[in-house]
């Protein structure tokens, strides 16, 4: 009866010292608040977040006035990210790569014809 209780105990204890380990969920590595600015055939700046997940949302501001655009994209783990700006044929798009603390890309005025 000793051994079956012992069986019993060190069964239970093995069990007890597993672990359900969850998975430690991905973090973007550009994860935070980023701002910049923008030139060319129009200027401005910009203001966004970048969440854990890579999804960008923030705004822009062209300097000639005008109210401030929402500006939505995403950001991979590598740093290639691509973002809207404005809705439908009255925006721009925005394309690069960012690397460490900085990002360098092109945009493209989708209403410029």
């Amino acid at each position: 009866m000793k051994k079956i209780l012992y069986i019993f105990l060190a069964t239970l204890l093995i069990f007890a010292s597993c672990s359900d380990d969850a998975t430690t969920p991905i973090t973007n590595q550009f994860s935070g608040n980023w701002i910049g600015t923008y030139s060319g055939s129009s200027s401005g700046f910009w203001t966004a977040t970048i969440l854990t997940n890579g999804e960008v949302e923030g705004n822009s501001t062209n300097t000639n006035g005008g109210d401030p655009q929402e500006l939505s994209g995403t950001v991979t783990n590598n740093g290639t990210f691509s973002a809207t700006l404005g809705t439908g044929s009255l925006g721009s798009s925005f394309t690069g790569t960012l690397n460490g603390n900085t990002g360098s890309g092109n945009w493209v005025n989708t209403n410029a014809g």
